[in-house]
């Protein structure tokens, strides 16, 4: 009942010269008449280092220049080229804004730090591509159809660090764990930023998982089925609808 998935194209580019261009391109290319092109920075400091960037604000009218320090609010319906972030900035925009994004291209400084959004997005890649040569691994299928299944149960308005939306969270992870199945935090965390999780609740659910792979139990409400990770094992191998 709450669904959140994320359907618009998306590409990562270099950031060099060649996957700077091409990036604008790209995001120039999924224009469509009275749209905002959105150029989105950590910092407004950020934008003035780069020249061709700063140059592309400057020159046009239907392009606008926000700053995740001042929310990363999405205004305008369009692209969005979002310069050097990290998941939780990723996070920011869906939360601020997400809704309100056509197309959006991601330029990275650090291919580590948006790995696993990558993986799990596919998205196109714009200049250099050495980078993405090696992913993270893919989920396990029990996993992904027990995410799938929170997905779709917790209402992502609210964190999953206390209430119902933790119970959720926590005792399916806890039932996974108990049954010796392998979760990836990293993995994990980028599968549900590219599932429509928003705000901290990407992070909150990484760290669960390092939390409880760690050996630590925290405290839940819920009380899960008996049976329940045999039902995802079935969903998984395509024997339940």
């Amino acid at each position: 009942m709450f669904d959140r998935s994320v359907d618009h194209p998306t590409a990562v580019a270099s950031y060099d010269d060649e996957g700077l261009d091409v990036a604008i391109d790209w995001s120039c290319d999924h224009l469509q008449d009275d749209d905002i092109l959105t150029v989105w920075t950590r910092l407004k400091s950020n934008l003035r280092n780069c020249d061709r960037l700063e140059q592309f604000v400057a020159r046009y009218r239907n392009v606008e220049h926000v700053t995740g320090r001042g929310g990363g609010y999405v205004r305008g319906i369009g692209p969005v080229l979002m310069a050097w972030p990290d998941m939780a900035d990723l996070g920011q925009l869906i939360q601020a804004g997400g809704y309100h994004v056509r197309a959006l291209c991601v330029v990275t400084w650090n291919a580590d730090a948006i790995r696993s959004w990558v993986t799990a997005v596919r998205p196109t890649i714009l200049g250099d591509d050495s980078p993405w040569m090696e992913l993270t691994p893919e989920l396990d299928g029990v996993v992904l159809e027990a995410l799938k299944g929170i997905t779709r149960t917790v209402n992502h308005n609210n964190t999953i660090s206390a209430g119902f939306e933790k119970g959720q969270v926590v005792g399916t992870l806890l039932a996974l764990r108990d049954a010796g199945i392998a979760m990836d935090a990293e993995a994990i965390e980028g599968w549900s930023l590219a599932n429509g999780w928003s705000g901290k609740n990407p992070q909150r659910l990484g760290q669960y998982v390092r939390d409880i792979n760690a050996g630590k139990r925290p405290r839940c409400r819920a009380i899960l089925r008996a049976d329940y990770v045999d039902y995802l094992r079935r969903r998984a191998a395509g024997d339940d609808d």
